[in-house]
């Protein structure tokens, strides 16, 4: 029998841990990380936030589905973090969601999707001020910063801290993600380095533009002939 993203959508409004586990699992046979994130973790979680626009479902449904869906992404997780990087090994990404948004697992996959390419991940969850994560990115020098929000009024919160990223004395890259992004043009407020990602096939695009940007570097690199 195919498992279907509403079989799975119905497994996390019911609170079911085995089954939403069970489905994830059994894409898994066949399916990426990524592509399982990307076709049938995001669409389930957006159909839910749609019900509980629509008042189809309550506030307590919804909670309990994004619990059971932080669980399952958990477990896609595990394998990944049986070996910890040095805390200083490159290259360093840091994630969170701006003050006051709890709307986490986009970043949360997002998190595990660079650890699974070999980056020094430090994922902060949700409801991160600003002067709390700038402490964080000055002294840990993360290569990428990340982060999210994902209802409209928030976006002024946005740029006091695309202000204070642009203080800051290097120049990491900047991901702005969220489902408002496909919704609304945000590019006039973020400085040079900063990158809007609508959804994981740009994130996937970027990880592919960064690659071969860093396959550049190196090229470069073994064409300088040092003097010293």
């Amino acid at each position: 029998m195919k498992l279907t993203i509403n079989d799975f959508t119905d497994a996390l409004l019911e609170g079911d841990h085995a089954k939403s586990l069970s489905i994830v699992n059994k894409w898994r046979d066949n399916y990426t990380r990524f592509y399982i994130y990307n076709k049938l973790i995001t669409p389930a979680m957006y159909e839910i936030g749609r019900r509980w626009q629509a008042n189809e479902i309550s506030v307590a449904q919804e909670h309990l589905a994004t619990a059971v869906c932080d669980f399952v992404l958990t477990q896609t997780e595990h394998e990944l973090v049986r070996y910890s990087p040095a805390p200083e090994a490159t290259p360093k990404a840091l994630f969170f969601t701006v003050e006051n948004e709890h709307h986490y697992l986009g970043m949360k996959m997002v998190s595990i999707l660079f650890r699974e390419k070999q980056w020094n991940v430090k994922y902060y969850q949700s409801d991160l001020p600003v002067d709390h994560v700038m402490n964080e990115i000055v002294q840990w020098k993360p290569g990428v910063i990340g982060l999210s929000f994902s209802i409209v009024h928030r976006a002024n919160g946005l740029t006091s801290y695309l202000k204070k990223f642009s203080e800051l004395d290097y120049e990491p890259e900047i991901l702005v993600g969220g489902r408002l992004m496909n919704q609304y043009d945000f590019s006039s407020i973020g400085p040079p380095n900063t990158t809007f990602i609508q959804n994981l096939d740009e994130l996937n695009h970027w990880f592919n533009q960064y690659t071969e940007n860093r396959r550049d570097d190196l090229d470069g690199d073994k064409d300088t002939t040092s003097i010293i």
